[in-house]
């Protein structure tokens, strides 16, 4: 596979890139559906039976609600079995060398290695984890922790006295906050490392950002005419560049535009490079097998910066803009983004593989073009 710090180099010719999109029908009906998905239609979630008023708002709803759920074994990806048990014995480690405790009790949870990585007990562990990871709320954790595992600590901790398994599990509660923390911040100082873009990059994200905008603005053009979609369209033309400097400093997309792409605003622009910035997250290990575009998408909508950028968006929109209908438009926008970016870079890396084999098979070819040569020799020789 071709390292991956290649792939973010946007390529220059744009124009071909987009020739390949627009052939791609499979991703010009998700513009079509994005723009239907706005109007109002009562739907209903399977997963937990709440009404939402439009396809689009189901859709936000299970990416924001249900992401867990739309990814199975993530839970236990985030806390495996192996981190668990370092967790344990950091917490044994606390108490042992302690000796504000009785040297019964440390005696007895130093020399516990009790733990089933198969058990009902550390499934529960594991959603904690999850639930704390997904909210931050630290005092929840503690309760929900106390409640199910301190209260129940002989069930987690088997062969362990009540007082010595009541005491490592709250010390294990502290670790494992210790240990969500940590995470968190790993995750932020990785993906920090990622958000600076060259100037050839920034103009690349431009075009593609405006594709998406213009786009999708055109689906609903296309549309049947509904309050929604005359909504989606106003906060649609509110990231298309007005003024004529900003169009002229955006030059990629001045180059190559063929009469319809749009110039994007600093706001759409931020949105954008907020979303490829966890973009880039997901797929910055060589080794990573899909995009988890649905990560992508719940982190970029949450996103601070993405939030304020768009809520200035509204304020130049020119129609008063419902909340439902803005929620969703701006999970489409984002969504649509990721899955231009994905089809692109999965065809970079096809294209790169290719061209890899062509070169190997080359050089193969040479080496028994050589063989044959020197066969050839020593036969004229003999």
């Amino acid at each position: 596979m071709a390292e991956v710090n290649e792939l973010y180099l946007f390529q220059d010719d744009f124009g071909t890139i987009l020739e390949i999109l627009e052939d791609e029908e499979e991703l010009d009906e998700q513009f079509r559906e994005a723009a239907i998905e706005v109007q109002l239609e009562n739907t209903v979630c399977e997963l937990c039976l709440k009404k939402c008023k439009s396809k689009s708002g189901l859709k936000r709803h299970i990416t924001v609600k249900h992401k867990d759920t739309s990814n199975e074994g993530e839970q236990h990806r985030d806390l495996g079995f192996v981190a668990y048990s370092r967790i344990v014995e950091k917490a044994k480690l606390k108490i042992v060398d302690n000796k504000i405790y009785p040297k019964e009790i440390r005696d007895e949870i130093e020399s516990f290695t009790n733990l089933e990585d198969s058990s009902a007990e550390f499934s529960e562990i594991q959603s904690l984890h999850q639930r704390l990871k997904k909210s931050g709320n630290t005092e929840r954790f503690y309760a929900c922790f106390y409640s199910s595992i301190v209260l129940n600590a002989v069930k987690h901790f088997k062969g362990l006295t009540r007082n010595a398994a009541t005491l490592l599990s709250t010390k294990v509660a502290d670790c494992l906050l210790v240990y969500s923390k940590e995470k968190i911040e790993n995750q932020t100082s990785t993906c920090s490392l990622l958000t600076k873009l060259s100037s050839e990059e920034k103009a690349g994200l431009q075009y593609i950002g405006g594709y998406v905008l213009h786009k999708l603005h055109n689906k609903h053009v296309n549309t049947k005419k509904s309050s929604e979609s005359e909504q989606a369209i106003s906060i649609l033309k509110a990231g298309k560049a007005r003024d004529q400097d900003s169009i002229q400093s955006q030059r990629l997309t001045s180059s190559l535009n063929r009469g319809g792409l749009w110039a994007i605003t600093e706001n759409a622009q931020s949105v954008f490079e907020r979303t490829e910035h966890y973009f880039r997250d997901v797929t910055s290990d060589n080794n990573f097998q899909k995009i988890d575009v649905t990560s992508v998408i719940s982190r970029s909508v949450h996103d601070v910066e993405v939030v304020s950028a768009y809520n200035s968006m509204l304020l130049d929109s020119e129609l008063m803009i419902n909340k439902g209908v803005a929620k969703d438009v701006l999970h489409t926008i984002i969504e649509l983004y990721v899955k231009v970016r994905s089809f692109s870079f999965a065809k970079d890396i096809i294209q790169r593989h290719k061209m890899k084999l062509k070169q190997l098979k080359s050089k193969a070819l040479r080496k028994e073009i050589s063989r044959a040569s020197k066969e050839s020799e020593q036969q004229r020789q003999s």
